[in-house]
């Protein structure tokens, strides 16, 4: 996607082109969580949003500072997160976005690949219901 300031009255721009860089935004998910491979990331680059597919997205961008927010399009926005980005001419910006484990919680977005946020909080409510099941089934076998 390319985005940039409209031309100018009778076609013709005000000015030299914009110099411009590019902003790839990888997004992946957890697979244990493979309801959002039926979705989408949701890309919001200095308010306006773009839905894109799992993986790499690139947007052509002029040189300069964005703010950038991506959401998982699950049940409405998320697992959003948000982060500033400085695009510079003829660079290619890589930012890594990757929802968390639970609803209501932030997802993760950096410079650098992401962990899935919230991973140790389900793995322990899952041992607990683990214990309860079992506690439950001793109890009825007793009885």
């Amino acid at each position: 996607m390319t985005y940039g300031p409209p031309p100018a009255q009778g076609g013709y721009p005000a000015g030299p082109p914009p110099a411009m860089g590019q902003l790839l935004v990888h997004s992946s998910h957890n697979p244990m969580a493979f309801m959002l491979a039926f979705t989408g990331p949701r890309v919001t680059i200095n308010g306006q949003p773009t839905n894109v597919r799992w993986g790499a997205a690139p947007f052509d961008l002029p040189a300069g500072n964005y703010h950038v927010r991506v959401a998982a399009r699950y049940l409405g926005n998320f697992g959003p997160a948000e982060l500033p980005v400085a695009i510079y001419p003829g660079q290619q910006t890589t930012v890594y976005y990757r929802p968390p484990a639970a609803v209501g919680m932030k997802g993760s977005i950096g410079f650098q690949p992401q962990q899935t946020r919230g991973m140790s909080a389900i793995m322990v409510i899952n041992v607990i219901a683990i214990v309860i099941l079992i506690a439950v089934v001793v109890a009825i076998a007793v009885s």
